[in-house]
């Protein structure tokens, strides 16, 4: 087969398209033929060995992948040989079969595509945790997110619509307002000003005004990928009780917060990480994963892929994303390697 090859980590286009021997699933493993691949922000930390687990080398990356069952190892009960599934994995997608744990491997519904499956399995899942798991949104609840133009972002804005809340999209320029419009936020929020002080008074003021809240009211609950200034500033936005979801940094700084701050508030700041829960929370997991799929089945729901990459295009695909150029969701084909 042909797959992303990582033999030592580093710059995204130091790593190459290789040939590889056909992998054969072991004991409660699923080998998937594979039709699609999802790309995330985390991928590109992998390839430069900047994420916090760092696999053995060499290694095939990548954590999404849909495709068509071609056999299974001893053990497996969750699928057969050609069924249609998706894949989150911690390595293995980015190649033309991915051997994945049958526990990471879900049955897509009828007219759900490999496409839009592959897209949405790790910023919809990750997504879910933050507001279903972790800040437990609820219909007439006023959401505020941040990073809203990118894959987990736009995903949060969806789920919280689906589930009756207004939502607050954060974000940076005119065009990305434009697209967290159109993925269904109430209001988009201005992030650009010149300093921390002055982007809690801006982040403050459009919120109220967005809302038409009495002072105070505030959001009940952001979800916060960013970091940063944004994470302070946004803080600031929270109502009594309100809680802050931390689900990234996406943009570089790891911020603290200041206890005395969230004590006098009463506020709640809490994480979000995705593959623990795998681990932790299993069946809670895939509750959520089967649901947000059902949402996608019945139209719900929207991948918002911006772009197609061939397999051998990854270097450009992900030079996509690390420029923080991308609205929506980028997915690779496997069949072009």
């Amino acid at each position: 087969m042909r797959a992303v090859l990582v033999n030592e980590f580093g710059p995204i286009e130091s790593h190459a398209i290789a040939d590889l021997p056909d992998p054969e699933p072991g004991p409660g493993e699923v080998l998937i033929e594979n039709r699609a691949i999802g790309i995330n922000f985390p991928d590109a930390l992998m390839l430069r060995g900047r994420y916090q687990k760092r696999p053995p080398r060499p290694f095939v990356p990548g954590r999404d992948c849909a495709g068509v069952v071609r056999s299974v190892g001893d053990g497996v009960n969750r699928c057969k040989p050609g069924d249609r599934i998706v894949a989150q994995v911690f390595t293995g997608a980015f190649g033309q079969l991915v051997p994945a744990p049958q526990e990471r491997c879900f049955l897509l519904p009828d007219g759900v595509s490999f496409e839009d499956a592959a897209a949405m399995i790790t910023v919809f899942n990750t997504a879910w945790v933050a507001i279903d798991m972790r800040a437990g949104v609820q219909p007439g609840d006023t959401v505020l997110v941040t990073g809203a133009a990118g894959g987990v972002g736009s995903a949060a804005i969806q789920l919280c619509k689906a589930r009756g809340a207004t939502v607050l999209a954060a974000v940076s320029s005119a065009e990305k307002a434009d697209f967290v419009r159109t993925c269904g936020a109430d209001a988009a929020i201005d992030t650009n000003a010149s300093d921390v002080d002055a982007l809690k008074s801006h982040l403050k003021a459009q919120v109220g005004a967005a809302t038409g809240a009495a002072e105070g009211r505030g959001c009940d609950a952001v979800i916060e990928t960013v970091g940063g200034d944004l994470f302070e500033a946004s803080l600031r936005v929270l109502r009594f009780a309100g809680k802050l979801v931390i689900v990234g940094f996406a943009g570089g700084t790891i911020p603290a917060a200041k206890a005395n701050y969230l004590l006098f508030n009463n506020l709640t700041v809490m994480g979000a990480p995705l593959d623990i829960q795998f681990d932790m929370v299993y069946a809670d997991m895939e509750k959520g994963v089967n649901a947000w799929l059902a949402l996608l089945a019945a139209g719900k729901l929207d991948s918002l892929i911006s772009a197609r990459y061939p397999l051998a295009g990854f270097v450009e695909a992900f030079g996509e994303i690390t420029g923080r150029n991308v609205m929506g969701k980028i997915v690779l084909d496997p069949a072009e390697a």
